[in-house]
């Protein structure tokens, strides 16, 4: 058994209000080097070291993404119990986030360490270093991770505050740093059979960034709101939650706007490697310079953007903002073959998404109305439907740009600097993964957070 009560377990916070401290080290230093750690490792160069690394194809892979996310899924259910009916002096939550610390950088290994075998071996190591990534390891983490801010307090305006930073810490920071350096340090390892050493001493670095991170999210975090007397199982939980008609709405918002991130981070490094630039190396400058363009206005915008919610509302607010991101989307398509236009395309696209930042705010606040009615916090579902969301976009975009590669004639290159004129249904299907497809999301997120808001006013 472990003890709780010991001096290096306890957290470093005991304050009632949520101070400096907790919100710079807790919900910003350590969820952002984690999450430095998770980009890098999992999103589009995990794909491009299947596709243009190890070369591994097939039916197999292109639908491990899916099938996978299928048994995040289930899992979640599991851990979703374990962490309910977790009950320790230092809380539900954060002794899954000290537990992360040991798995995360252990899966981040074995992703980038397949072995020099037989085909069939070779899918055998995939199959297992990626379940094992995604269906324990990262879903340890993104459960506990995401129940911090509703168990953090009760206070909305803190919570809002926490979401701020939250969001911060998972994609404005790891963002840039992963999606502007790593571009450049990608074309300098290589691609092709003779740069996978060098991959897997690259990624075992970042891996090993995991525990670090655990440990300063662990010190620097308090939660405070208590643990509920009446333990409530997760399926009767999400039963419950159908019935209100916010939350249901709120779910749905989440999703489109995990799905757009998820094409976004997974299609970006094809679309300029190849729509804009003909390798891998010339693609590197178009895909920072996106990068640089689609973080900088989140940087700028999370902290401004406080007032204005607190003036017009969240959903208002977001109503604008996802207008204002299919406006972007449609000048992109308007001015199709102009990259310094389609940058201005994806600054205005940016600057719509700044409110989306407050969804985990959101989705606390419609937790907190449940709790009003029902009696009993339901934070362990938030927390479930959110990682799962994570997961299955991921898992589905993936999936699908597998099987577009797959299906449409994608010529995988050998070398950073090998010049390649992909087929034209290749170029257009990355194209509709980085602008057709994110603006029927941002559309279908307008109508969402127009009727959120006429249910609102409906309450008022």
């Amino acid at each position: 058994m472990i003890n709780w009560n010991n001096p290096l377990l306890k957290s470093r916070i005991n304050t009632e209000k949520i101070g400096k401290a907790e919100l710079f080290l807790g919900y910003l230093i350590g969820p952002s080097l984690m999450y430095l750690m998770i980009s890098a490792l999992s999103g589009t160069y995990l794909m491009q070291f299947y596709t243009d690394v190890v070369g591994i194809s097939g039916s197999l892979i292109v639908i491990m993404p899916i099938v996978s996310k299928i048994l995040v899924a289930v899992m979640n259910v599991v851990f979703s119990g374990l962490i309910n009916h977790t009950n320790t002096s230092q809380g539900r939550a954060r002794p899954w986030l000290l537990f992360s610390g040991i798995l995360m950088p252990a899966a981040g290994i074995m992703l980038y360490s397949i072995p020099k075998a037989s085909y069939q071996v070779q899918v055998a190591w995939i199959l297992f270093s990626y379940n094992f990534f995604f269906v324990i390891a990262y879903n340890i983490y993104g459960l506990a991770h995401n129940m911090m801010i509703p168990r953090a307090s009760r206070d909305s305006k803190e919570r809002d505050k926490l979401t701020l930073f939250k969001n911060v810490s998972e994609a404005m920071i790891p963002g840039t740093l992963s999606a502007v350096i790593m571009p450049f340090i990608i074309s300098a390892i290589g691609v092709g059979d003779a740069a996978m050493n060098r991959w897997f001493s690259f990624m075992l670095i970042l891996s090993v960034i995991a525990i670090p991170a655990a440990l300063i999210e662990y010190w620097f975090t308090l939660e405070r709101v208590g643990v509920e007397k009446k333990s409530v199982p997760l399926m009767q939980q999400f039963r419950d939650s159908l019935h209100h008609r916010e939350w249901v709405l709120v779910m749905l918002l989440l999703f489109l706007k995990m799905l757009d991130g998820a094409l976004q981070n997974n299609t970006i490094i094809y679309y300029c490697n190849w729509v804009w630039g003909q390798s891998v190396q010339a693609g590197a400058k178009y895909q920072a310079l996106l990068n640089v363009i689609g973080q900088f206005p989140l940087g700028l915008g999370v902290f401004a953007v406080w007032p204005l919610v607190r003036k017009y509302g969240k959903y208002r607010v977001m109503q604008v903002g996802f207008l204002l991101s299919a406006a972007g989307l449609a000048f992109i398509m308007l001015v199709r073959g102009n990259f310094t236009l389609t940058l201005v395309g994806m600054f205005i696209k940016s600057i719509g998404a700044i409110p989306s930042m407050m969804s985990v705010a959101m989705m606390s606040d419609v937790i907190e109305k449940i709790e009003q009615k029902e009696g009993v916090r339901y934070d362990s579902l938030g927390a479930s439907m959110t990682a799962v969301f994570q997961n299955l976009t991921v898992g589905m975009v993936q999936s699908g740009i597998l099987m577009g590669i797959n299906a449409l004639g994608y010529v995988a290159p050998a070398s950073s600097n090998e010049i390649i004129v992909q087929p034209e249904p290749v170029l257009r299907f990355f194209e509709a993964g980085m602008v057709t497809l994110p603006l029927i999301g941002c559309i279908l997120c307008f109508v969402i957070t127009t009727a959120l808001i006429r249910l609102e006013g409906k309450k008022a």
